[in-house]
Formats: C-alpha cells, sequence, structure tokens
C-alpha cells in the first residue's frame, strides 16, 4: 500500500485545520478557494479529528490527482 504524499513545493504550514467541533468550512484548507456547493474536496484527518480539505485546483497541483473535466458537476 502506499502513501498519500504531496508533491514537491507543498508547504503543511499554510494549511488551515479544522476542529472537529467546528462548522464545516466552505473554503480550501490550502489556498482558501471557495468550494463550490456539490465538489467533492480532498479531506485529510489528523488522529485528534482535526481535518482539511483541498479544491479541485490543489488536488491536482498538490496532489497529482487526474480528475478529467466531466467529472466536474454545475449546481
Amino acid at each position: 500500500m502506499s502513501a498519500l504524499e504531496p508533491r514537491d513545493g507543498f508547504n503543511w504550514s499554510r494549511v488551515i485545520w479544522s476542529r472537529p467541533d467546528a462548522s464545516p468550512s466552505v473554503l480550501c484548507s490550502y489556498c482558501s478557494a471557495v468550494l463550490p456547493e456539490h465538489a467533492v474536496p480532498l479531506i485529510l484527518f489528523k488522529a485528534a479529528g482535526d481535518t482539511a480539505q483541498f479544491c479541485r485546483d490543489c488536488q491536482v497541483r498538490w496532489w497529482g490527482f487526474q480528475l478529467d473535466d466531466d467529472d466536474e458537476q454545475e449546481s
């Protein structure tokens, strides 16, 4: 099994982690882009329950995801 790791240049200190008792954010935890209503963000969890979510652009740029334009749904 391989681990999911960000690409070179990713800066962990820029990630804004949300606490488990906080309301879900509508912003990307890395670039602060607004997540579209029907977006499916990449969500990372820490052992303490904190979460970080990443927009489509950050998924491609920093995590190496290959997403089809057809996968994006319009609201």
